[in-house]
């Protein structure tokens, strides 16, 4: 299986601007805007491992995490974090 992952753009998080404010979201730094723009839904889980990843140290500190268990995400899911992690820190 391939995962294509897709940079967040206006067009791409269109979708969800009548749920937040996404020109100030579009400026912003964080990890949400990634998560969103390849296919995961704005909810509060959604919001919580964005919060996570963000004020991890380190991808073994996400992975690790007790405020979320991330080995219960799916394969797929998995994949594109992985994916949208080379991204975001690369």
């Amino acid at each position: 299986m391939t995962t294509a992952i897709v940079h967040p753009t206006v067009e791409n998080l269109q979708q969800f601007s009548e749920e937040f404010d996404l020109s100030k979201l579009l400026k912003s730094d964080g990890v949400l805007l990634w998560l969103l723009a390849n296919g995961w839904g704005y909810d509060d889980r959604t919001c919580l491992i964005a919060s996570i990843i963000d004020e991890s140290v380190s991808l073994d500190e996400v992975w690790d995490s007790e405020e979320f268990d991330f080995n219960a995400l799916s394969d797929e899911e998995k994949e594109k974090l992985n994916q949208i992690f080379e991204h975001f820190y690369l």
